[in-house]
Parts: C-alpha cells; sequence; structure tokens
C-alpha cells in the first residue's frame, strides 16, 4: 500500500494577474505613492485567497510604462514573493509601448506558460493621462491576442485629465472604466478590484468558454465601485492608512 508521502499534491492551474501602471511624469506625488502602498498592501489578502483555492494559484505580473514599457516582474511570481517596488515617476506616456510588452508575455511560451494550464488573466490597467505614442497600433497588435480577448479588464481613470475613451478602448467598454478622483479611493478601489477579480477568475466553474469576458468585466467593474463606496460612507480607511475619517479627506488631494 502506497503511504501519505507517495502521493503528489494535486496541481493548480494558474491566475495570474497582471497590473499595468502608468508611471509617468504626472503621476508623481500621492498618484503613485498610493499605488505602490496598495500593492504592498493587498499581497497577503492575495496569497490567502490563492491558498485557499482548490481551482487556480494566483500569480503576479506588473508592468510599468512611462518613456517605453518595462516589467517591474520578470516573470509572475506568487503574490508572497512579490517585493515592494518604489516607482519613480518621469516621461511620457507610452501605452502603446505597453500594451506591445503585455502581447509579447500574454502566451503560453512566456508568461502563461505552467504544467497544469493557465485560467484566463485579469489585467488592471493605471492611467492619469493620455498617450504620446502610437498607441492605436500596439493596442490593435494586442486586441488580436486570444488570451487578452478572454481576460477581465478593468481600467483606472486617475484624475480628472485621464483619457476615458482610450482607457475604454482598452478594456473594452466603457463601464469598464472607473473614475478615480482622490487618493483614498484610488487605494481602497485597487484593493477591492485585487480581491474581487481574483476571488472570481481563480474559480474554474465562473468561467467558461461562452462567457462574455466584457460582460463580466462591467459586472466585477459595478462591484468594485459598490464596495470601494461602501468603504468610503463607512469611514473605512484603505487597509494600511492612518486612521484618518474619511469627512477629513480632501477631494481635491492629488
Amino acid at each position: 500500500m502506497a503511504g501519505l508521502d507517495d502521493f503528489a499534491p494535486v496541481s493548480r492551474k494558474v491566475m495570474t494577474l497582471f497590473y499595468v501602471i502608468d508611471t509617468s511624469g504626472s503621476m508623481q506625488g500621492s498618484k503613485i505613492g498610493q499605488v505602490e502602498s496598495a500593492l504592498e498592501e493587498v499581497m497577503q489578502t492575495l496569497q490567502e485567497i490563492s491558498d485557499s483555492s482548490d481551482d487556480a494559484e494566483i500569480r503576479i505580473a506588473v508592468l510599468e510604462f512611462s518613456t517605453g514599457a518595462s516589467w517591474v516582474t520578470p516573470e509572475p511570481v506568487s503574490p508572497e514573493g512579490y517585493r515592494f517596488k518604489s516607482f519613480e515617476a518621469c516621461g511620457v506616456t507610452d501605452l502603446g509601448a505597453a500594451c506591445k510588452e503585455l502581447d509579447k508575455k500574454l502566451s503560453r511560451n512566456e508568461f502563461l506558460k505552467t504544467e497544469a494550464g493557465a485560467y484566463p488573466p485579469v489585467i488592471l490597467l493605471f492611467s492619469d493621462g493620455g498617450p504620446t505614442d502610437n498607441w492605436e497600433s500596439g493596442l490593435t497588435t494586442l486586441q488580436s491576442n486570444n488570451w487578452f480577448k478572454r481576460s477581465i479588464k478593468i481600467a483606472f481613470a486617475i484624475g480628472e485629465d485621464a483619457d476615458k475613451t482610450i482607457l475604454a478602448r482598452f478594456s473594452g467598454s466603457s463601464e469598464t472604466v472607473l473614475d478615480v478622483k482622490n487618493k483614498d479611493q484610488l487605494r481602497l478601489m485597487i484593493e477591492k478590484a485585487s480581491v474581487i477579480t481574483s476571488v472570481f477568475a481563480s474559480h474554474s466553474s465562473t468561467v467558461d468558454a461562452e462567457t462574455d469576458p466584457v460582460e463580466i468585466s462591467k459586472q466585477l467593474a459595478v462591484d468594485v465601485q459598490a464596495q470601494t463606496q461602501e468603504a468610503l460612507d463607512s469611514g473605512i480607511a484603505p487597509v494600511g492608512s492612518a486612521d484618518t475619517a474619511v469627512a477629513d479627506w480632501d477631494e481635491e488631494d492629488w
């Protein structure tokens, strides 16, 4: 009779959560600072979700773009394996370059290469302005990628200058673009979006080939918005933030 040590653990498919982050000069200050803090603080929760899932292992991939685009994570890592990154906000907004980099890695030969297989990823895009390069060419290339087509996508328009029309082109619908008006809302939205989308996408029973990923993304965006507003209305500060009442927050604190 085989002993317990003779049984290998069951391999789980991988669900990769992509963060695509605008680090151009206009993100300098509290905008990029809140992104950094939220990413650092949400990783423990994402690891707990991954550990408790029978269906999927969650991995993280982070892409930053300004003048060009580069990977913060040379390959996807576990949430607990993510090392805090201090972003330097400078340069212009090369969204097209980010799209091309993302297209390269959305492949079974690259970031979605696993022995057990991969679920469609989640892609969260953050930007506070408009692209400065040939973004349409990059996005057209990316939109032909089958993994991108099947992914859950939500875009975050940070501040009044964000080009929501272009963000909607990326995410697939104006309903999957969330307005972010201040730093605390941004931090909460990152936390809520990371958790909500990961919980959904890491359960195999909730996604199949017949499901429209844009419709899924719309509903998840509604959930993110609702949970963020509920937290703000309740005076709940983002994880790890100072004990500051919502009433004391400045809506124009960028």
